[in-house]
């Protein structure tokens, strides 16, 4: 079943934008904070950005947005395909109950977190045949965090209400990490949604943490560093390419991170 374009409204500027009579005042904060974001991004990363068009689509037309993947999970969070022409920003409406809370705060970070995919999958400089699932998914959620504080004024996490729900898989076991690390978590084809959100948690607090040590030129660093024709990267070589980039004593401090 096809998406029902002809039922949306459209915005051609600086982008197209389809949404529904419904969504007028949501359309607005979205074309601004997309544009903005991406003003603010092509600035830190140095490189253009990507062609692409939002789609804002209303909870009853969910099941029916266009997907790479059919088989994608359909939680109702933004995400960003390459299927329509131009690329699509896909952006629910109403944010899906395992977000927690429904703010527009988390709406706008979890955008800029997929626009931020887009910039990366823009670049034209190739990804590591093989590396470890933390080297890729690290830099969405910093540069969201970046963006939040830059564009909305928000320092620190924003899904705060999911990190003390989930209190717990930040204290540290025995063995001084905790149950679940970035670097150990990987995915596999019974991972649930709810794994998966953990996860993005872990990266959430890591972004933060970064935020508030270093300066966002690091993620430009680390990219000329990894994007850089290597065929296979071990979690070790990502995390020395990390630490070099952090500068002296960055490995430590790294390590001491007990969800790292």
């Amino acid at each position: 079943m096809l998406f029902p374009y002809e039922k949306y409204e459209i915005e051609t500027e600086p982008f197209s934008v389809y949404y529904s009579e419904s969504q007028d005042s949501l359309v607005h904060l979205i074309i601004q904070s997309v544009d903005q974001a991406s003003q603010r991004l092509m600035q830190l990363l140095g490189r253009p950005g990507p062609n692409l068009q939002v789609i804002l689509v209303a909870p009853a037309d969910w099941h029916v947005t266009p997907h790479d993947d059919p088989e994608e999970p359909g939680n109702a969070l933004p995400y960003w395909t390459r299927v329509t022409y131009p690329p699509s920003l896909v952006i629910p409406s109403q944010l899906d109950p395992i977000i927690g809370l429904p703010t527009r705060e988390k709406l706008i970070y979890l955008v800029y977190t997929v626009l931020t995919q887009a910039f990366l999958e823009n670049d034209p400089r190739p990804w590591p045949e093989e590396s470890p699932l933390w080297a890729d998914e690290w830099q969405m959620p910093y540069a969201a965090l970046w963006l939040m504080q830059k564009i909305n004024g928000q320092s620190g996490i924003v899904m705060k209400d999911l990190h003390e729900h989930y209190a717990e898989i930040f204290e540290p076991e025995l063995d001084g990490k905790t149950p679940v690390t970035i670097r150990g978590f990987d995915w596999y084809e019974d991972t649930s949604a709810e794994e998966y959100l953990i996860f993005n948690l872990l990266l959430e607090r890591f972004a933060a943490d970064l935020q508030v040590k270093y300066s966002p030129e690091i993620l430009p660093r680390f990219l000329d560093l990894y994007r850089n024709d290597c065929s296979v990267l071990l979690s070790d070589d990502v995390t020395d390419m990390l630490a070099s980039i952090l500068g002296p004593g960055g490995a430590d401090w790294l390590e001491n991170l007990v969800y790292f």
